[in-house]
């Protein structure tokens, strides 16, 4: 349910909800993405598109098949089916989203090394383009960690991040 007022659930609610919101929609795409990469199929005539860019490259981060695209934005509407959810925080995070998805594949490795554990970022992104079977998340490293696909990012590309 979409609703405009932060009192109404109490705003306590409204800023956990950011953290739900992307909890749910961090899983679920790791759960379909994965599937699109184990699928000799799915990955050959859906999700193959996309990984043409080797280098991830902003452009990369929108370039994919359609139904690619829409399945992986299915976890963010079905999150408003669900729980309750602010009309004007679903559009701030929507927007969000698109920013997130072309910094993790536009090689600037700007998480600092501290958090590179917890926020999959574009170094992980970037080994995932290039070794396939690591770092499904969309931005967190939990659900790579709980099912053995985490890959930490390289030592040349974290020297990178150090300075941050």
């Amino acid at each position: 349910k979409l609703y405009y007022s932060p009192g109404e659930y109490g705003w306590t609610y409204f800023f956990s909800s950011i953290f739900l919101f992307l909890l749910f929609s961090d899983f679920l795409i790791y759960i379909i993405h994965r599937a699109f990469h184990e699928s000799k199929w799915m990955y050959k005539h859906i999700h193959k598109p996309h990984h043409r860019w080797i280098i991830a490259t902003p452009f990369a981060s929108h370039a994919f098949h359609p139904v690619d695209g829409f399945t992986q934005s299915l976890p963010y509407h079905l999150f408003v089916l669900l729980f309750p959810f602010n009309k004007i925080l679903y559009i701030v995070l929507f927007i969000f989203v698109n920013f997130w998805t072309i910094s993790i594949h536009d090689s600037t490795y700007v998480v600092p090394s501290f958090l590179q554990n917890f926020i999959n970022g574009s170094a992980h992104h970037t080994d995932h383009h290039i070794l396939f079977i690591y770092n499904y998340g969309q931005y967190f490293t939990f659900c790579d960690k709980l099912f053995g696909t985490y890959l930490h990012p390289t030592q040349e590309k974290a020297k990178d991040t150090k300075s941050v």
